[in-house]
C-alpha cells in the first residue's frame, strides 16, 4: 500500500479503508456481493481485537485494540456514518420494490458494527445516543402514522423488516446493561407495540414475522448480564410482558394456517416456532426475571406463554422436532429449562401432552447431536429425581408444600398408569452405554441412576437379558460387571452418590466392552424389551 498508494501511516491506512467503505456503501447500493463483503469488513474493523466491558466502560485486552478503535471513531468517514445512516446517503437502507427483502439482510452487519463503534465513546450520554437513533425513530413515527390511517400497508411491511434487522443489529451490539437500558427505553412503551401489530397483521408472511421475532429473541438474551437491571427497575418484567404477548399472538395465529405442504411447513411455521422457543429460553434460563411474581399478582402473561408453548408443540410431529435442526436445538433446551425450573408445570400437564413431551425426549436421547441428545439427558434427569424426591416424602405431607405434593403425585399416578415410558428410556441409555460410542457418557450417566432405582426389576430384567444373550463363558464375567457397576451407590440421588455411580459407569462401559469383543466375535444385542 506504501508503494502503490503512497501511504506512510496507520492512520492513512485507516482512512483510507474507511473512505473505500463509505463510497461503496454509497455508489454500490444495488450490488449485493459488493455491499455484503463491504459491510463484513467493516463489521471486522469494529470488531478490532477480541474486548469485553467490564463496569459499563470499554476495555481491551491489549492497549492496541482500543488504541485502533479510537482511531477508527475519530477518521470523518466513521463520523459521517454514525450521523448520517439513512437511505439519502446510504441507499442500501432504502425500502423501495426494486431492492429484494432478502437484501435487508445486511442491514443487520451494518448496524452491529455502527453500534460498536458509536459505544467506543458513548458512556452513559443519552442524548448522543437518542441523536444516534433518530433515523430509526423518524422510520417508527412514520409507520405509526401509516398504521393509525390505513393507507400504503406493502410500504409500512418493508419499512418495519428494516427496522426490525437494524435493531436486532443495534441490540447484538450492546453489551452492557447502561446501553442496552437506553434501547429499551428507546423502544418502550411507544414502539414495541408496533412489532406486536405487525406480527398479527402478517403473521402468515415469514419475511416479515422473521425478522421481528429474531429481534425479539435477541432482546431476550441476558449476555454478559445486560438485563440484570436496578432493584428499582420492572424493565425485566416489562419486557417479558411483551415478548409473552409476541409469542402468543404468533402461536394462536400460526396455528390457524392449518396443514400446509411439506416444502412450506419449515418456512411457513416450523421456523417461526424455533425463534419463539429461542426467545422463551432466554428469557427462562437469564435469571432477570422473578416468574413467581406473575401468579403472586395473578398477572397471567406467564401461564399464557406456557399454554402457547403447548400449543405449538402439539401441532409439530416427533419427526419434526428432530428432522430440522434449528427446531430441535431450540425445542430440547427449552425443555431443559422448563424441567430445571418448572417442574410443577409439567407435572400438571395433561396426560397426552405430557406423554407427547416424553415421548419426544424419548426419541431425542437417540439423537446424534450431542446438544439434543445432552438436553435431554439433563431433562430427564430433572424429571427423574423430581419423582424420586417426591417418593421419597411419601407421608411426609406439611400443609406448605400441599401444592408440590399434588403435582408430585399426579406426575408419579401417571407414571404408574404408563410405566413402560421411563422404561424405554432406561432401556435407550443402557443400549447407548453398551453397544454405541456414546459421546457424552456424564450425561447419560446422571439420569440413569434414577431410573435405575426408580426401577430395580426392570434394571434386572435388563440386566439378565443382556447376560443371557451371551455365551456362557462370558456370562460370568458380564454378571461381574453389573456387581461393579452398583458397588458403593447408595439408594439416593445425592451429588456424593452419583458421582460415584458416574465412576463405575465408566469402568462398567469399558469393562462390557472388553468382555464383549474378547474373543473378537462379539454377540451384539439390543436391550430395547418394550418391542
Amino acid at each position: 500500500m506504501s508503494e502503490i498508494l503512497g501511504i506512510t501511516d496507520d492512520n492513512h491506512v485507516l482512512e483510507t479503508f474507511m473512505t473505500k467503505i463509505v463510497t461503496n456503501l454509497k455508489y454500490w447500493g444495488r450490488c449485493e456481493p459488493v455491499i455484503s463483503r463491504t459491510l463484513q469488513f467493516l463489521n471486522d474493523l469494529s470488531v478490532g481485537y477480541p474486548f469485553h466491558y467490564i463496569s459499563d466502560t470499554l476495555y481491551s485486552l491489549t492497549p492496541l485494540t482500543y488504541i485502533l478503535l479510537k482511531k477508527l471513531v475519530k477518521i470523518d468517514a466513521v463520523k459521517f456514518m454514525l450521523k448520517n445512516h439513512t437511505s439519502e446517503h446510504f441507499p442500501f437502507l432504502g425500502i423501495n420494490d426494486s431492492y429484494s427483502l432478502s437484501d435487508f439482510r445486511c442491514r443487520t452487519t451494518f448496524y452491529t458494527a455502527l453500534t460498536r463503534l458509536l459505544m467506543v465513546d458513548l458512556g452513559e450520554d443519552e442524548d448522543e445516543f437518542e441523536n444516534f437513533m433518530l433515523p430509526l425513530t423518524v422510520s417508527f413515527e412514520t409507520v405509526l402514522q401509516i398504521f393509525n390511517n390505513n393507507f400504503k400497508q406493502e410500504d409500512v411491511k418493508r419499512m418495519l423488516i428494516g427496522l426490525a434487522r437494524d435493531l436486532r443489529g443495534i441490540a447484538f451490539a450492546l453489551n452492557t446493561k447502561t446501553s442496552y437500558t437506553m434501547l429499551f427505553d428507546w423502544m418502550y412503551p411507544t414502539y414495541l407495540p408496533v412489532l406486536q401489530r405487525a406480527i398479527e397483521q402478517w403473521y402468515g408472511e415469514p419475511e416479515c414475522t422473521t425478522p421481528i421475532l429474531k429481534l425479539m429473541a435477541e432482546l431476550m438474551q441476558n449476555r454478559s448480564q445486560r438485563l440484570n437491571f436496578d432493584v428499582s427497575s420492572p424493565n425485566g418484567i416489562l419486557l417479558f410482558r411483551e415478548a409473552s404477548k409476541m409469542i402468543c399472538t404468533y402461536g394462536n395465529q400460526i396455528l390457524s394456517l392449518g396443514s400446509l405442504s411439506k416444502d412450506q411447513i419449515y418456512p411457513m411455521k416450523l421456523k417461526g416456532i424455533s425463534i419463539c422457543y429461542s426467545a422463551l429460553k432466554s428469557a427462562l434460563c437469564g435469571n432477570y426475571v422473578s416468574f413467581g411474581v406473575f401468579k403472586l399478582y395473578g398477572d397471567n402473561h406467564f401461564d399464557n406463554v406456557l399454554q402457547a408453548f403447548v400449543k405449538m408443540l402439539l401441532s409439530v410431529s416427533h419427526s419434526d422436532l428432530l428432522q430440522y435442526r434449528k427446531l430441535s436445538q431450540s425445542y430440547y433446551p427449552l425443555l431443559e429449562c422448563l424441567t430445571q425450573d418448572h417442574m410443577s408445570f409439567i407435572a400438571n400437564l395433561e396426560p397426552p401432552v405430557l406423554l407427547y413431551v416424553l415421548t419426544s425426549m424419548s426419541e431425542g436421547l437417540t439423537s446424534l447431536d450431542t446438544v439434543v441428545s445432552s438436553s435431554c439427558c439433563t431433562s430427564l434427569d430433572y424429571i427423574v429425581t423430581y419423582l424420586f424426591k417426591h417418593i421419597a416424602k411419601e407421608g411426609k405431607k406439611p400443609l406448605r408444600c400441599r401444592e408440590a405434593t399434588q403435582a408430585g403425585q399426579r406426575l408419579l399416578h401417571f407414571m404408574q398408569q404408563n410405566p413402560d415410558v421411563l422404561q424405554q428410556m432406561m432401556s435407550v441409555l443402557m443400549n447407548t452405554i453398551v453397544f454405541e460410542d456414546c459421546r457424552n457418557q456424564w450425561s447419560v450417566s446422571r439420569p440413569l441412576l434414577g431410573l435405575i432405582l426408580l426401577n430395580e426389576k426392570y434394571f434386572s430384567e435388563l440386566r439378565a437379558s443382556l447376560i443371557n444373550s451371551q455365551p456362557l463363558p462370558k456370562q460370568e464375567v458380564l454378571a461381574q460387571c453389573f456387581r461393579n457397576l452398583m458397588e458403593g451407590v447408595e439408594q439416593n440421588l445425592s451429588i456424593k452418590n452419583r458421582d460415584r455411580f458416574t465412576q463405575n459407569l465408566s469402568v462398567f462401559r469399558r469393562d462390557v466392552a472388553e468382555a464383549l469383543r474378547s474373543d473378537g466375535r462379539p454377540e451384539l444385542c439390543s436391550l430395547d424389551m418394550m418391542s
